[in-house]
């Protein structure tokens, strides 16, 4: 049985996201990682994606060699990955401007967008201040 992972990273998109982009990766994002059982929160702010996705380390290893190597993603940094011993977020989730928009347009994944507590001092809070 393999352990849980956690794995943080940022990048940038290869090329500027419309809303129907944002629409497709939401939608594509929300159903592979559902399907998967790859939990997390996708947050795009300022023209930067950070990420957060938890569950099976071979699962979680597959994803971030997939994530390295797709063309819509550029300056892709490894914040932080670490074994942890239960999920922080109970399912995947998306965060960023428009939201609402997105989920009067794709109702079925009305699930996957909603306002995320993190954790205090989170990586990835402070890596996507850092505008490295």
């Amino acid at each position: 049985m393999s352990s849980l992972i956690e794995l943080t990273y940022v990048s940038e998109p290869a090329q500027a996201m419309s809303f129907l982009g944002l629409m497709r990766l939401l939608y594509h994002s929300y159903s592979n990682n559902q399907a998967l059982g790859i939990t997390g929160v996708l947050i795009y702010e300022n023209d930067r994606f950070g990420q957060v996705i938890q569950g099976k380390a071979d699962q979680i290893d597959a994803l971030w060699n997939r994530i390295q190597k797709d063309q819509r993603h550029k300056n892709v940094r490894l914040i932080d990955r670490k074994p942890i011993s239960e999920r922080t977020f109970s399912k995947w989730t998306m965060v960023f401007q428009g939201r609402d928009e997105i989920a009067n347009a794709l109702p079925e994944v009305k699930g996957a967008i909603e306002d995320v507590e993190f954790p205090t001092g989170h990586p990835l809070l402070l890596a996507l201040k850092d505008k490295k």
